[in-house]
């Protein structure tokens, strides 16, 4: 009987991806969430670091943030409650949007309010990428990534628009920051990984430029276009 090699186990594994949100249907699963969440993903992100394929890397870590994002917007449909119980923040977030949506207020809209939750964030996310190889990051990233997913599947229903929801209720700065979020990732997992305490040269500094460029994109975006795109979730919802 013929075995499957390497890369396709881990192809197989990343696939998996998308069941992990299951896990908020049992009790305490929601933490469970974030914490197994990048075991489908790691084994083949952290080969990549390690031979220096950043872009691979970036490529497969966005791979699993989509397919994480998938899997909770489907227990979204399926599953509404047991989504409500069992994505951690994810209700309070999803208040926090739709309130944005109704009313054009909110931190969404407050530069304010937004910057300070970002810069956290981003500081905790790299402390922990540089800490642990890159594993604790990935389980800061599902966290984040399952909660706006929850507002993402919730804003979908609630519009009745289940194929074409979900892609506008991504706003495009979310998308962006995770983008950069995952080359930040893919960098800063190196030193550990190689035991080095500081293996960067130019390469990594272009692509620190880049991921960096994509944070100060994210908030600069917006800034200046979450009223307008908070009108246009609005609209799209038939009034919201």
């Amino acid at each position: 009987m013929p075995t499957l090699d390497a890369a396709a186990r881990a192809r197989l594994l990343l696939a998996a991806t998308v069941f992990v949100p299951a896990l908020a249907l049992v009790p305490f699963g929601g933490w469970a969430l974030g914490v197994v969440a990048p075991l489908t993903v790691y084994g083949w992100f952290r080969r990549r670091v390690r031979f220096g394929d950043y872009l691979g890397a970036w490529a497969i870590g966005m791979a699993w943030a989509g397919l994480l994002s998938l899997g909770v917007v489907l227990l979204v449909y399926l599953a509404p409650e047991a989504a409500a119980r069992g994505v951690v923040y994810g209700e309070p977030y999803r208040e926090e949007m739709f309130g944005w949506i109704a009313t054009g207020a909110g931190r969404e809209a407050t530069p304010a309010e937004f910057l300070p939750q970002h810069l956290l964030h981003l500081g905790a996310f790299v402390l922990l990428t540089w800490a642990s190889g890159g594993y604790l990051g990935l389980v800061l990233g599902a966290f984040l990534v399952a909660y706006m997913s929850y507002f993402v599947g919730t804003y979908a229903v609630a519009v009745d628009a289940m194929v074409l929801g979900p892609v506008v209720a991504w706003v495009p700065w979310s998308v962006l920051r995770v983008a950069a979020f995952v080359l930040l990732g893919a960098v800063f997992a190196r030193p550990l990984l190689v035991r080095e305490p500081w293996p960067f040269a130019r390469r990594e500094a272009v692509l620190l430029g880049l991921a960096l460029s994509g944070i100060v994109g994210d908030l600069v975006i917006k800034t200046v276009a979450a009223p307008a795109y908070g009108l246009f979730l609005r609209h799209f919802g038939g009034g919201f």
